[in-house]
């Protein structure tokens, strides 16, 4: 079965089910948690691709790792690795936060600046693209050193540069394109 399937069939499973019993919200964060470490973790990714390892050791593992999940996430967690798709927890993970921003119609942003900005700025900001966007908004803060000054939103595919490097850009385009004639 293609990994992508089943990572797409088990979110599913699990956003249907946590929305049915009341648990959307806790499941979702439980998610975020497991989507970061396994982002991050090398050591828990290589436990779970190990094959040698038991299901009922990789279980234990879990419940280590993650005490305070709601009992339907870990019974989840116990489905999948009981099943030996633990491989694609990621996956599912990543799926699910898809699933649960569109069934909320939540838009994910990127706000990519050369320095930190101010967290009342950053709500400022949200608040805008809110407005314009007339849905409620997730947003991301990326510092990018190379950008010089100003900034990039990004929602979706659509994005507004207004970077200092993008400026410069566009003006050296347009210095190179400009013929300069000199009187004699």
């Amino acid at each position: 079965m293609n990994e992508s399937i089943i990572s797409v069939r088990y979110s599913k499973a699990i956003f249907l089910l946590a929305l049915e019993k009341g648990v959307l919200d806790k499941v979702k964060s439980d998610m975020e948690i497991i989507f970061s470490i396994m982002s991050e973790s090398k050591e828990l990714q290589n436990i779970f691709q190990n094959p040698v390892l038991k299901p009922s050791k990789k279980q234990e593992i879990i419940k280590k790792v993650f005490p305070g999940f709601d009992p339907m996430t870990l019974s989840f967690i116990n489905l999948v690795i009981k099943n030996r798709r633990e491989i694609h927890l990621f996956d599912i993970s990543r799926n699910f936060l898809t699933r649960y921003k569109q069934h909320y119609g939540i838009e994910s942003a990127i706000f990519t600046t050369a320095v930190n900005v101010e967290p009342m700025m950053l709500k400022k900001v949200k608040d805008l693209i809110k407005i314009v966007l007339k849905t409620e908004v997730e947003l991301a803060n990326k510092i990018d050193k190379n950008i010089i000054g100003g900034f990039i939103i990004r929602v979706g595919d659509k994005q507004i540069d207004s970077s200092v490097k993008s400026s410069l850009n566009m003006t050296k385009k347009k210095l190179l394109n400009t013929s300069i004639e000199f009187n004699k």
